[in-house]
């Protein structure tokens, strides 16, 4: 992943996030106790959150392209120089906007961008390019603000990783000097983009509700990359700071060019900024240096700062960002220093970068505010976020690197996490027992142990087999898996693939409502929008009216922008089902009868997952006390028949 290369270009600007709240909350997605009021906007379980009549929608709002940066280690900031720094930067035309959407309420730090276009364009509309964003999920959150969030609500930033493709370029950038030396640097007619958003509005608060600030940064990619992180080195902040109980600058990218003997650090994800908008008043002395001896520790409340002598690294520069409060929305807060000097260049090779600031209370010592990790190791999983159906496959891509070169024969362990309680009904959680995760252990299979290849590449495969219902009443179950090297570095720490593997389900050529009521009252529950401007979706009588259009939205592909956004929580069995009652729409209470499969595995209570366990016996019983009767298959389990 390339962005940090040249030619690079830096937009900023807002993003519109309208994600749906309702479903933030686990315990609204229990049929059998769900209240009107969740609907309703509000603070804490007994409501719908801060937007519950959200749409998942996603869009870039007031985005302009802000300066280039060329091979030789220029940087341009005027439209004189070339004709697209000025310009927008924009969202689809003529097509529904992208959607942003969770993993899963038990998953949320993970929000994923699907179908997002980006164009950018004059404001005449002229076209300079445009192409389509990967689905990509958040990676890296980290604190931002030095407010807290005191008028959004939302003090963490993170960041979206991915490849632009399917890129038209217009007639415009014929014109442009930058565009026509990015399209002869990158390979496969594809492009690198990193964007950081932060200071999101949860709150009503200064016109910016639903809105936030987000960086972005386009450069080239380059064949054999991984497409969801930066093939690149990495900055940790492990200056601890009490007012937050954590650490500013706390993850870095960082790009060493021995060639053209250049380091350049993106801080757009890290540098602590003072309000929502990315105004930046920080005002100590901060230094990019070449540690000449191995720096270890991570700060704590009790070890706040770790502290070197100047005698032990060279330093590289000064970040030069005091004079313009605006500099992280000018800059994208990515620092180049080039030309420098060959012994430094040897040391960048295999030593530690470091960010240092002269210290107040140790004179001529200077504070460690981030530090690479030890060895310089970094390994990653690229497509760490997976949706997976009982009896489907994926290889997941892992990569190593020391010093930014990839790192071949390189060991790494793979273990799920332990399986995490039910939080069962009580005085702190009236509505619904919330049931735990990373169980059945059984539920995935993989290889706990593989090694890279000669190119520092390595793949696990990793198989969803049926699970039936362990979260009772949600779809499928959140999977925890955490992966390291035989060296773990306290700073770096661990990372994790998260997975959504859905729940068995049998498709059912000929269903009636009773065997996706569930299924659908849930969706009308969860997502009140839809009910109130578009369609009920707990009528069958309104849906079998509006069956066309939902037919539609139902068999889209899932990365197409049409899709309905919320299904990708159902596997494609269940969304078939779906899609075979709206095709003959039969409103009918009872369920149908069973299929010789599920009359084996009902007849043989030995089978895996045959028995009802006691949560889905209770939850089973809540449905029939709340209904009268209980409706064939629920929307979370095909075990919840008619028996």
């Amino acid at each position: 992943m390339s962005y940090l290369h040249a030619p690079r270009l830096v937009f900023t600007g807002d993003f519109l996030s309208d994600v749906s709240t309702v479903n933030n909350d686990t315990a609204h997605y229990n049929n059998a106790t769900f209240q009107p009021n969740f609907q309703d906007p509000g603070k804490g379980a007994t409501n719908g959150w801060w937007n519950p009549e959200g749409g998942a929608v996603f869009d870039f709002q007031n985005c302009a392209v802000k300066q280039i940066f060329l091979p030789d280690g220029t940087t341009q900031t005027s439209q004189s120089d070339d004709i697209i720094i000025g310009q927008a930067v924009v969202g689809a035309e003529g097509r529904p906007t992208g959607k942003m959407v969770d993993l899963d309420p038990d998953a949320q730090m993970f929000s994923a961008l699907w179908c997002v276009q980006l164009r950018i364009c004059t404001a005449n509309g002229d076209l300079l390019f445009k192409g389509d964003i990967t689905t990509t999920s958040f990676r890296d959150l980290q604190m931002r603000q030095l407010d807290g969030g005191k008028s959004n609500g939302q003090p963490l930033g993170a960041s979206w990783t991915s490849v632009i493709t399917n890129i038209e370029w217009g007639v415009l950038a014929e014109q442009s000097a930058f565009l026509k030396t990015l399209r002869a640097t990158t390979q496969n007619n594809t492009l690198a983009i990193n964007m950081n958003p932060f200071g999101y509005y949860y709150s009503h608060n200064d016109g910016r509700f639903s809105l936030g600030r987000i960086i972005g940064s386009i450069g080239p990619y380059f064949e054999n990359e991984p497409l969801t992180f930066a093939a690149a080195r990495r900055l940790y902040g492990i200056n601890y700071t009490p007012s937050i109980r954590g650490t500013f600058f706390s993850i870095s990218n960082f790009l060493v060019e021995p060639d053209a003997k250049r380091v350049s650090v993106d801080f757009g994800a890290s540098f602590p900024v003072a309000d929502s908008i990315g105004t930046v008043n920080y005002k100590q002395d901060l230094r990019l240096a070449v540690s000449k001896i191995p720096q270890a520790g991570v700060a704590s409340r009790q070890t706040p700062t770790f502290y070197i002598n100047p005698n032990d690294f060279i330093e590289i520069g000064a970040l030069d960002y005091q004079s313009d409060p605006n500099w992280l929305n000018e800059t994208g807060g990515i620092v180049s220093f080039n030309n420098l000097p060959d012994a430094t260049v040897s040391a960048l090779a295999a030593n530690q970068l470091i960010l240092v600031s002269p210290s107040t209370s140790q004179p001529g010592q200077f504070a460690i505010i981030a530090r690479e990790a030890i060895d310089g190791l970094v390994a990653r999983a690229d497509n760490f976020i997976q949706r997976l159906d009982d009896g489907q496959s994926v290889n997941i891509d892992f990569y190593a690197y020391q010093w930014g070169n990839l790192l071949p024969n390189t060991s790494i362990s793979v273990t799920l996490d332990p399986a995490t309680p039910d939080t069962p009904v009580g005085p702190q959680n009236p509505i619904s027992e919330i049931y735990g995760n990373n169980f059945p252990a059984d539920g995935l299979t993989f290889n706990g142990q593989i090694s890279t290849n000669q190119q520092g590449k390595a793949q696990m495969l990793l198989t969803g087999n049926a699970i039936y219902s362990p979260r009772v009443y949600i779809d499928g179950q959140i999977y925890f898996i955490t992966y390291q090297t035989a060296t773990v570095d306290q700073a770096f720490g661990t990372e994790q693939i998260v997975v959504h593997l859905r729940d068995y389900f049998e498709e059912i050529a000929n269903p009636v409502w009773g065997d996706i009521s569930e299924m659908m009252i849930q969706y009308s529950n969860l997502y009140p929008i839809m009910s109130k401007y578009v369609v009920n979706l707990a009528d069958p009588v309104a849906l079998a009216e509006k069956k066309k259009i939902l037919i539609f939205a139902f068999s889209r592909d899932i990365n197409d922008t049409m899709h309905m956004p919320v299904t990708r929580d159902l596997s494609s069995t269940k969304r078939n089902t779906i899609l075979n009652w709206l095709n003959n729409p039969q409103i009918a209470p009872k369920t149908v009868v069973r299929s010789d499969a599920r009359e084996a595995r009902t007849a043989n209570p030995a089978a895996p997952g045959t028995a009802l366990t006691d949560k889905q016996t209770r939850y089973r019983e809540a449905v029939k006390a709340k209904n009268g009767s209980f409706p064939g298959f629920s929307a979370t389990n095909d075990l919840f028949e008619n028996l």
